[in-house]
């Protein structure tokens, strides 16, 4: 392997530099000091963003870095280590994006004697890269162009047959540069938001193919052993880990219905009345095929379908989750099981990241059923809110860019300029990205986190909440002593999502599975302290580990402000103030005045100012002082 061991324990030392335009591939090592600072995962993937990129940089262009990096715990056997980070700027958003998959990339790449892989350039043609051994060769490979994930995958594994790699690869949507592309990490497994598919096609990079060494080492394996034992017996209580081991995410979708925070007809109403359709349940006894598991995870929250009639689906490309099966069922008033498979089937091989697709396709519906776009301008016969068939042929023209796929391969702010402003009040976006299921008109977490996530609306980067009620020790944990109500717009709640958002940045950055690793999950704090000491043998404090969370979201910011993006973008849609139909949650709305209080206590407690732009002060708590110079004169 190149370099040398500047690290002991879940650190080679060594990341590897890839430049596809000149074919360079470069080992660098770094001491403990930097892994100490940024960890791995989208903690790394941030720091290179803001080393090497700038205020101009066009995300679809050579200059555009990604970098792919699991944390410093993936190849143990312990549930929820295996996640692996992808980071680069986003084509969706033009702001920093960040997406993970689980499965067997993350460890294998570890396996391969890296701590990451930091990609530039573009590839003179198409083609894709070879990781092994601690160093990478790129492969020319043009017979690949146009062919779907399934295509690809059993083309790369027949050439390493006998072998075992983690294949992370763009479909067809990815070559041809849909902005909401997503990236297949085996068959399984999807970096789902964000456009890295994108990255990966302006890249002439159609796949990485990473094949594992020996075992990663690790400071103490003995307790790691204990704690995966640990893990494995608390998977079986009673709880959420029980309901996703028996059901995989899908299981979730009753509960979040009968709260009301189900999106349906493009997030008019958090209910939809046929919703057992659609639960677990149903997957389960009806089309469920089987379940399949991470590198060493006791949960098994993987769900497969296997649909014949009335629409054939596969199992080998999973089966959808409870996101997808909000916003390809729900939110388009699709509610067949079989067909929500299928709509599921064609992104997963096409490349395409299913909730922003969701999303689009709702607008599309909604300003049709409207009068705001007339039916020649979509030309698919039939489209519309309920209708399997033409939703189809719209994900197809997508990934293809063809007639209105084109439009809306570009996303939603290209979608209103080419349809009219009368299409825009049906567009369900922040920063061009498209919201997941989760109402903000039912959580004033959401609406807070979907204005101001560096990467766009997400519903994975802090917690909901619960936690800014919880009394007991998991909200304590993170420093949480003022317990109240879920629907506040208050200070607590402002704190809550702060406090969760550090820890989340943490997990990113340790690319741990939040289901196994997130507050009052399977593991404790003191076991994630127990994890890093176990992985690396540093003697880690929850508070050095929650700087490194908060370090990473300041990076996040600090980059997206270089780009001119700041507190004029952390906003919300029209449609989130105007209050939901039907169901529970009939009549909820976003509190206008309280949505903008809370984000006002949340840039404060934030330690930034009244522009959200972090303040010289808060930088250099943080030892980030360097980025302010170029990164920040446009905003002070």
């Amino acid at each position: 392997m190149a370099g040398g061991l500047t690290v002991s324990g879940g650190y080679s030392g060594v990341i590897l530099h890839v430049d596809l335009t000149t074919g360079k591939m470069e080992s660098k090592t770094y001491p403990e000091e930097f892994f100490r600072a940024y960890l791995g995962g989208g903690g790394l993937g941030a720091y290179f963003l803001l080393k090497g990129t700038g205020a101009d940089t066009d995300p679809l262009a050579p200059e555009n870095i990604l970098t792919v990096a699991p944390g410093p715990a993936a190849g143990a056997a312990v549930s929820g280590v295996s996640r692996c980070s992808v980071t680069c700027l986003s084509p969706e958003t033009l702001t920093v994006g960040d997406s993970q998959a689980g499965g067997s990339l993350g460890p294998f790449l570890k396996r391969a004697g890296l701590d990451a892989l930091v990609i530039s350039g573009r590839a003179p043609e198409a083609g894709y890269l070879f990781v092994h051994d601690g160093t990478a060769e790129f492969i020319p490979a043009p017979e690949l162009c146009g062919r779907t994930v399934l295509e690809v995958h059993d083309f790369l594994s027949e050439q390493y047959t006998g072998e075992k790699v983690s294949i992370l690869q763009c479909g067809p949507a990815g070559e041809n540069l849909v902005r909401f592309a997503c990236l297949a990490s085996d068959l399984h497994d999807f970096c789902g938001r964000g456009g890295m598919g994108a990255v990966f096609g302006s890249k002439n990079l159609r796949a990485v193919v990473v094949k594992p060494g020996g075992r990663a080492a690790f400071a103490d394996p003995e307790a790691l052993k204990f704690l995966a034992r640990k893990g494995a017996a608390r998977v079986n209580r009673e709880g959420v880990g029980e309901i996703l081991k028996k059901y995989g995410t899908p299981g979730l979708l009753a509960a979040n219905a009968l709260a009301g925070n189900l999106s349906t007809h493009n997030y008019g109403s958090g209910f939809h009345p046929e919703y057992e359709k659609l639960d677990g349940s149903v997957f389960t006894e009806s089309i469920g095929s089987k379940g399949t598991t991470c590198y060493g995870c006791a949960i098994g929250c993987r769900k497969t379908v296997k649909t014949e009639a009335p629409y054939a689906a596969t199992d080998r490309l999973g089966g959808p989750e409870f996101e997808t099966l909000g916003l390809l069922g729900a939110n388009l008033e699709i509610m067949d099981p079989a067909a929500v498979a299928k709509a599921n089937e064609l992104c997963n091989n096409l490349g395409i990241d299913t909730i922003s697709l969701g999303g689009l396709a709702s607008y599309l519906c909604e300003a049709l059923e409207q009068g705001a776009v007339a039916p020649e301008q979509v030309g698919i016969e039939g489209f519309g809110f309920g209708r399997p068939e033409p939703l189809f042929t719209l994900i197809e023209r997508i990934a293809r860019r063809e007639d209105v796929g084109d439009v809306l391969a570009d996303g939603f702010t290209r979608a209103v300029e080419h349809f009219g402003a009368a299409s825009a009040p049906f567009a369900v976006h922040t920063k061009s990205h498209g919201f997941p299921v989760h109402m903000p008109q039912v959580k004033p977490s959401m609406a807070l986190l979907y204005a101001v996530s560096p990467i766009g609306a997400d519903h994975m980067s802090s917690e909901h909440d619960w936690i800014a009620a919880d009394t007991g020790e998991v909200a304590r944990g993170l420093g949480l002593f003022s317990p109240g109500e879920p629907e506040s717009y208050g200070l607590e709640k402002a704190r809550a999502i702060t406090y969760s958002q550090f820890f989340y940045g943490l997990l990113d950055s340790l690319s741990l599975c939040m289901f196994v690793w997130g507050p009052g999950s399977v593991y404790t704090y003191a076991d994630l302290q127990e994890l890093i000491r176990a992985a690396t043998g540093w003697q880690a404090t929850f508070w050095e580990l929650m700087k490194a969370g908060e370090r990473r979201i300041n990076m996040m910011r600090v980059l997206n402000l270089r780009r001119g993006f700041g507190a004029r973008e952390d906003v919300l849609p029209e449609k989130m103030f105007q209050p939901l139909t039907g169901g529970p949650s009939a009549g909820r709305a976003v509190d206008r005045k309280g949505f903008q209080r809370l984000r006002a206590c949340y840039y404060r407690i934030m330690g930034w100012d009244e522009a959200g732009v972090p303040t010289l002060g808060k930088l250099e708590d943080l030892d980030l002082a360097w980025t302010r110079e170029r990164s920040l004169q446009s905003h002070t």
